[in-house]
C-alpha cells in the first residue's frame, strides 16, 4: 500500500491510499460511511490481478484528510479533480461504496469528460418511506436524525468510535463477526474495522456531517449523470434495502443493476471479482 497527501486550493490536506497495480489503469474509489480510504484495501488482491490502480482517498475529516465545514456532495468532485491532476490521470473510472456512492455520482457528473465508467456498491442515499422495508432499526433512526436533527447523530457515532477505539476492542468485534460470517470474508472485515477506526479518529463530526449530506435530497439531478453506471446490490441488504437500488437505477440515464440474491450490505466482498472485471473492461 502507498499513501500520500496533496494540498487543495483552499489549503486543506487531502490524503489518499493506493492499492492494486501501481502501473495499472486508474480507478478512484470512495469508501462508505464512516470508512477511511484504508477500506480500499479490501479490493487490493483483485485489482492487482486485473491490472487496476485502485486510488482510495480519505474523505474530509477522515484519516489524514482535513475536516471541511463547508463540505458538499458536489465539492467532492472538485477535490477528486485536483487529486487526478496531481497524479497525472487522464481518463479514469470511479467506484463508490455505501455512503460513498452519492459522492461518486456527484463526481461523475462534475468530471463527466474524464470518467469512463462508474461502479456503485451497496449504494446508500435519501431512501424514501416506500424503500425502507427491512431496514435495520438502528440505521432507520440514524437516517431520520440525519434528515431532521443531524446534530443528535453525534451520540451513536461517538459510541461507534468508542467501540473501535483500541486494537483490543476491534479484536472483540472481529471475534463476534467471525462466528457469524464465512472465513473468506474475515480479511475484508478486519480491513474495514481498521478503516472505520481510522475514519473516526478525528472525532464524530465528519460522519455526522456526511450522514446529513447523503440522506437529504441531493443538489443535482440524476439525469445529468451521463456516464455508464453499474450498480451492485445485495437482495438481503438491511442498511440500504434493494428497493432503493432499483429506484436509483431507474433514474440514471445509463444504468445496469447487478443483484446478488445471497448478499447483504457486504455485496462488495461477495462480488468483488465481478465488480473489478466490469471496471477493467472500461478502462483498458
Amino acid at each position: 500500500m502507498a499513501s500520500d497527501v496533496v494540498i487543495l486550493p483552499d489549503g486543506r490536506r487531502l490524503s489518499w491510499h493506493e492499492f492494486g497495480d501501481p502501473d495499472g489503469s486508474p480507478v478512484v474509489y470512495t469508501a462508505g460511511t464512516p470508512v477511511s480510504g484504508l477500506g480500499g484495501g479490501c479490493y487490493d488482491e483483485k485489482t492487482r490481478a486485473a491490472g487496476l490502480r485502485w486510488i482510495s482517498p480519505d474523505k474530509p475529516g477522515y484519516g489524514r484528510s482535513d475536516y471541511h465545514g463547508e463540505r458538499s456532495l458536489i465539492g467532492w468532485g472538485d477535490d477528486l479533480g485536483v487529486l487526478a491532476g496531481h497524479l497525472g490521470l487522464g481518463q479514469f473510472a470511479l467506484a463508490g461504496e455505501s455512503g460513498g456512492a452519492p459522492f461518486t455520482l456527484a463526481a461523475a457528473r462534475q468530471l463527466a469528460g474524464r470518467v469512463s465508467a462508474v461502479a456503485l456498491i451497496a449504494a446508500g442515499g435519501p431512501i424514501g418511506p416506500a424503500e425502507r422495508a427491512g431496514m435495520k432499526p438502528r440505521i432507520r433512526i440514524m437516517k431520520w436524525l440525519a434528515r431532521n436533527a443531524p446534530a443528535l447523530n453525534v451520540v451513536p457515532v461517538a459510541a461507534m468510535r468508542r467501540a473501535v477505539a483500541t486494537p483490543a476492542r476491534r479484536e472483540r468485534i472481529m471475534d463476534r463477526e467471525m462466528a457469524a460470517t464465512p472465513g473468506a470474508a474475515h480479511a475484508g472485515l478486519r480491513i474495514e474495522l481498521e478503516a472505520v477506526a481510522d475514519a473516526l479518529r478525528q472525532g464524530p463530526r465528519a460522519t455526522v456531517q456526511e450522514l446529513a449530506l447523503i440522506t437529504r435530497p441531493w443538489p443535482f439531478p440524476l439525469s445529468e449523470v451521463s456516464t455508464p453506471v453499474h450498480l451492485w446490490h445485495g437482495a438481503r441488504d438491511r442498511n440500504a434495502p434493494i428497493a432503493y437500488a432499483r429506484s436509483l437505477a431507474r433514474k440514471l440515464p445509463d444504468a445496469t443493476l447487478h443483484v446478488s440474491e445471497s448478499s447483504g450490505h457486504d455485496v462488495g466482498l461477495d462480488r468483488s471479482g465481478e465488480v473489478i472485471s466490469v471496471l477493467a473492461s472500461y478502462v483498458r
